[in-house]
C-alpha cells in the first residue's frame, strides 16, 4: 500500500530547506550539483520547476549533494515494492504486448520518446523528466513515487 505522507511544504521548499541545512549557498549548491546558480534559484521558486525540468538521476544527484534522498524530497514511504529501472522496462514491453502495439505506438500515448532510452533501463531516468516519468507509470498502472523510492 502506498502511503503519501501530508504534504507540509512543496518539494521546491523541501529543497531550498534540504539546502539550508547542509550549510550551502546557492552558488556551492549549484557548483555541487553541476547546474547553474540561476537554476537553483529557480528550483526554489518554482514549483513544477524540478518535474518539469530534472530526470528522476539528476534528482538523486542534486539530493545526494544535499546530504539527502528523494524520497525525503517528496515525503513519499511505502511498503509496496520499489520499482526499478529494469523492472519498468519489462513492464513497458508487457503493457505493449498486452495492448497489442508496438512501443512506437505507446510512446505517442505516454507522450515520452521510450525507444532510445528503453536498453539500458536505467537511460530512462536519465532521458525523462519527473514529469515524464508521472505521465509513463500513470499509463502502466503504478504510481511514479515507488520508481523515486529506488533512487
Amino acid at each position: 500500500m502506498l502511503v503519501v505522507m501530508p504534504d507540509t511544504a512543496s518539494p521546491s521548499k523541501r529543497f531550498q530547506e534540504f539546502r539550508e541545512r547542509a550549510g550551502l549557498s546557492h552558488e556551492e549548491a549549484a557548483s555541487r550539483m553541476g547546474v547553474s546558480t540561476p537554476s537553483v534559484w529557480d528550483i526554489e521558486s518554482f514549483e513544477s520547476e524540478l518535474t518539469e525540468c530534472y530526470s528522476p538521476s539528476e534528482v538523486r544527484r542534486f539530493c545526494e549533494a544535499m546530504g539527502t534522498r528523494p524520497r525525503d524530497l517528496f515525503e513519499v514511504t511505502t511498503a509496496e515494492p520499489v520499482v526499478s529501472a529494469s523492472e519498468l522496462a519489462d513492464r513497458i514491453r508487457a503493457e505493449c504486448n498486452k495492448r497489442g502495439i508496438a512501443l512506437e505506438q505507446f510512446e505517442d500515448v505516454v507522450g515520452w520518446r521510450l525507444t532510445e532510452s528503453i536498453d539500458p533501463p536505467e537511460r530512462m531516468l536519465e532521458d525523462m523528466s519527473l514529469d515524464g516519468l508521472q505521465w509513463l507509470c500513470r499509463e502502466l498502472g503504478i504510481h511514479w513515487h515507488r520508481v523515486i523510492l529506488g533512487l
